[in-house]
């Protein structure tokens, strides 16, 4: 069974949808990384169980993500951010060329450390914990 990695970010958003169990096993799987045979064990269930389990939880993942969209809005909002800040990269260069450009440069310096901070949050998942 090979992995797709975009379940583990569907099952931060969408894994208190799933059973109980159903999400033991996606976050032993996805998370913990452990085998099929070492879940089926630690579980108390068969290998082929777990493997349905995972095939079933990640067809819910997907399809709670197609209703709801809130992974794919995430994306959107990061690639948001990231064009901000090349834009206020760009207006900060510009500022550096001429004398008067201080106060913006200034504003601009400001600009860009919100950006990253919000950036940061992406990748420590501080986003979906807020949503």
């Amino acid at each position: 069974m090979t992995k797709d990695l975009s379940v583990s970010t569907l099952l931060d958003f969408y894994g208190g949808l799933l059973t109980e169990k159903q999400r033991d096993v996606m976050e032993l799987y996805y998370n913990d990384d452990l085998s099929l045979g070492e879940i089926a064990e630690q579980q108390g269930i068969s290998r082929q169980g777990v493997h349905d389990s995972i095939k079933r939880s990640a067809e819910a993942l997907n399809e709670y993500e197609k209703v709801l969209g809130l992974a794919a809005k995430q994306e959107d909002y990061k690639a948001q951010l990231v064009l901000f800040k090349s834009l206020a990269l760009e207006v900060f260069e510009e500022c550096k060329k001429v004398s008067f450009g201080r106060n913006i440069a200034e504003k601009t310096i400001t600009l860009l450390e919100t950006l990253d901070e919000k950036l940061d949050e992406f990748d420590n998942s501080k986003y979906i914990e807020s949503i």
